[in-house]
């Protein structure tokens, strides 16, 4: 390997999206050092492998990439990482650039524009537009959706449940939690978006699905 190769690791729960990844990149003189699916697989790529940029899928399956962000910027705070997205999300841009990622990017987005950013990242480049942050916390603030951020998965997996009009007992089931642990949540989830009730916090969820993917 040149000393000056730029070395990537993809983690995405989806094959084909991996293997198309990889196969672009390498044409392009990015050396994929390997391609996993979760974050127990991308902890034992970078311990062997030790790459300067990770390319993170940001809605694993049953794994948030946004979690394994933090955790990665805490034990191996060296490693470059680039957020990849199938939506734009404001909530998902800001919680990226707050977690530490160096780039957001689509992955429905210019190819070109994907190599250059991994260049550029691993020059040590932060990709986040500053401005685009400030707009984006602004709009999460006045919709309500800024406290989003705060919620942990399974919070996020009750209140998407909760919008499909799931019952207390349907929820828990799904979330493996008992019910009076899923009541409570709810009660507070209630608190924290000021919803007098389950139907006016449905609503809301409603409004705001995308930012719960």
């Amino acid at each position: 390997m040149k000393k000056d190769a730029v070395t990537v690791v993809i983690c995405d729960d989806h094959k084909m999206v991996r293997e198309a990844l990889s196969t672009f990149l390498v044409a392009e003189g990015i050396t994929v050092t390997d391609t996993v699916e979760d974050e127990q697989g991308l902890l034992a790529a970078i311990e062997k492998e030790a790459p300067a940029v990770v390319l993170l899928d940001i809605a694993l399956n049953n794994e948030s990439g946004i979690e394994i962000l933090r955790r990665l910027r805490v034990a191996h705070p060296a490693i470059r990482v680039v957020m990849l997205t199938s939506f734009m999300s404001a909530s998902s841009y800001v919680a990226s650039y707050q977690a530490g990622a160096s780039a957001f990017v689509l992955k429905s987005g210019d190819g070109e524009l994907l190599v250059r950013t991994i260049r550029d990242v691993h020059m040590g480049m932060n990709m986040f537009n500053r401005e685009e942050v400030r707009s984006a916390l602004e709009e999460l603030s006045q919709r309500g959706i800024d406290l989003l951020s705060e919620l942990d998965e399974s919070d996020r997996a009750i209140l998407r449940l909760l919008g499909t009009g799931a019952s207390d007992q349907q929820i828990a089931d799904a979330v493996f939690l008992n019910l009076q642990t899923v009541r409570n949540r709810v009660s507070r989830m209630l608190k924290k978006f000021g919803h007098d009730n389950r139907t006016q916090l449905a609503l809301f969820v409603a409004q705001v699905a995308d930012e719960l993917r």
